[in-house]
């Protein structure tokens, strides 16, 4: 059986996971407030694509804001996903736990980190970084927990017959 995964890593993971449900309930209740507060400076930073926003009237608004919508539903269910792995299996020290999490946020800041080089953003938008960062410390502190280092002589399913 497993041993048990330090408290304090799991906890950071549940932290970050509430912190993405709360900001995708923003993002499903107030669309708009988002994209002018939060969403709009950390991703328009430029006069153009600032300016481009702005301008934005009925339907492109209301389609900007059902986009936003559904983004901040997808949110919350990938928060609620990985809030529960560190939750539990994570907690509990399975290996596919650790696995599991490390491919889903290695996926998702690939994904958004091409997306917005390929639309033009630019460096000056990877706000998404820093919780590649939070989401990265507790992993890197917890590999030797979920892959501890093989004993000198190897295990006995890797050794040739003599």
């Amino acid at each position: 059986m497993p041993k048990t995964t330090p408290l304090l890593w799991s906890r950071w993971l549940l932290f970050l996971s509430l912190l993405l449900i709360f900001y995708g309930l923003a993002m499903v209740f107030a669309p708009p407030l988002m994209n002018s507060a939060l969403v709009g400076p950390l991703l328009y930073h430029s006069e153009h694509l600032q300016s481009a926003f702005a301008r934005l009237v009925e339907p492109e608004l209301l389609f900007l804001n059902v986009m936003n919508g559904l983004l901040g539903a997808v949110t919350i269910g990938y928060a609620i996903l990985t809030g529960w792995i560190a939750f539990e299996p994570f907690r509990r020290g399975e290996r596919w736990a650790w696995n599991a999490l490390v491919v889903n946020v290695l996926a998702w800041a690939t994904l958004e980190g091409y997306v917005k080089l390929a639309n033009g953003l630019g460096l000056r938008s990877f706000a998404h970084v820093g919780l590649l960062i939070a989401f990265a410390i507790p992993l890197a502190m917890t590999y030797r927990h979920f892959h501890p280092p093989a004993s000198p002589g190897g295990s006995a399913a890797g050794r040739l017959p003599k």
